[in-house]
């Protein structure tokens, strides 16, 4: 562990001082692959691309989340699939709490009245 922390604390940029604090801090997603690599439940991107192009582009472009350790590994759910691709839907569905109501749209309105009126034209001068 004292080998990985000086490791660490060589390869680490050090900015305007040095603090033991902010040298072993590290980002999420670089830490959680680096732990889950380890036990293989790290997913595969290429592969993954191979047998479940919408997933894996859903894996490589959306939000990092636990769903996305869940598809391989130890811990593997059969759920986690779904969950991946559904996750935006439950993400907006709390924000939608009452429906509004769309005013009518007047051109639509007019558009819908002048066809009509102009059938009606069409069939008085055909019977004339």
């Amino acid at each position: 562990m004292r080998e990985d922390i000086s490791k660490r604390k060589a390869n680490k940029a050090t900015g305007f001082g040095l603090y033991f604090k902010l040298v072993l801090q590290t980002d999420r997603v670089v830490y959680l692959d680096e732990l889950l690599s380890f036990i293989d439940a790290k997913p595969n991107l290429l592969s993954l691309l191979l047998v479940d192009p919408l997933l894996a582009f859903k894996v490589f472009f959306g939000p990092l989340t636990p769903y996305q350790y869940r598809l391989t590994g130890p811990g593997k759910w059969d759920g986690a699939r779904n969950a991946i691709l559904t996750q935006w839907d439950r993400t907006i569905k709390p924000t939608k709490t009452r429906v509004v109501q769309e005013p009518p749209d007047t051109f639509s309105h007019l558009l819908k009245v002048f066809s009509f009126l102009a059938l009606f034209v069409a069939i008085f001068l055909i019977f004339q």
